[in-house]
């Protein structure tokens, strides 16, 4: 059985879509990207029925009100630990997609307690080639004013410039969810991630994948090669790492299912051996 909640956190809603937990199972908790919702993951429900399974709509996504404090990545990453809390968690396994990833990597810094037992960062913004999306939408939140991007966001501009020229089911999953979202704290978030061009070393590695890659719990950085064509230097990093890579895979890689899945069974069961 699947069950919604929204959980208060310090005045704010959380949304949670969780199945019913069974104590013998183990738990895997889903962060999803930018302007995205619970929605991407659902095919997880019908193919990871042998775990206790939790996804959140980040503050200004999906089911989620708009934050009355703050939208960073950091406090969103914070939100996810206390909501860990309410559902008395004490071990998980953790994946976040796209800003997920980023927010998962935040997550797994700031978890003082040791709740989550592995992550897998799911073409999180390691690198400065990653997070070329957020440069395109955090440019027209600067130059557009209020009623002019959210007009662009919610209208035909965003979808015809985006999901709906890909021409794959993820889009239109992605359409879906943008259209729920805030606009402004979509800029606002968006501005974020691409402002984290300012702190790339020389191996162009963002803060956050920096912050990624020092984390000393399992963790494991699933890609798609469609999605890094031409990014000869974020792919030369992601090998530098523990990964998986998802041939001919765009950046939804949730989008093949069978090989998305079976993936995060086999992180999940490496780290119990």
């Amino acid at each position: 059985m699947l069950n919604e909640k929204w959980l208060d956190i310090d005045g704010d809603k959380l949304y949670s879509l969780f199945s019913s937990f069974v104590d013998t199972r183990d738990t895997l908790v889903f962060i999803h990207g930018l302007g995205e919702s619970h929605l991407c993951f659902a095919d997880a429900i019908d193919w990871l029925p042998q775990y206790n399974l939790i996804m959140f709509d980040m503050c200004g996504y999906g089911y989620s009100p708009a934050s009355r404090f703050s939208h960073s990545t950091e406090s969103q990453a914070k939100r996810i630990l206390k909501a860990l809390s309410y559902f008395s968690i004490d071990k998980c396994y953790l994946l976040g997609h796209s800003w997920g990833g980023d927010i998962g990597t935040l997550a797994c810094q700031l978890d003082e307690n040791k709740i989550i037992q592995g992550f897998i960062n799911a073409e999180g913004g390691l690198h400065e080639e990653n997070i070329l999306l957020s440069k395109i939408i955090s440019e027209h939140y600067s130059t557009l004013n209020e009623n002019e991007f959210s007009a662009w966001v919610k209208g035909s501009g965003f979808a015809n410039q985006f999901p709906l020229a890909w021409h794959h089911s993820a889009g239109i999953k992605y359409l879906s969810s943008v259209r729920r979202c805030e606009p402004m704290v979509l800029g606002e978030t968006a501005s974020e991630i691409y402002a984290q061009h300012n702190t790339l070393d020389c191996r162009g590695v963002v803060g956050w994948g920096q912050i990624y890659e020092t984390l000393s719990i399992p963790k494991s950085y699933f890609w798609g090669t469609k999605s890094l064509t031409g990014c000869e230097r974020a792919i030369e990093f992601i090998k530098t790492l523990d990964n998986v890579e998802f041939k001919n895979a765009n950046h939804w890689i949730q989008n093949e299912p069978m090989a998305f899945y079976s993936a995060i069974k086999n992180f999940i069961s490496e780290i119990k051996k």
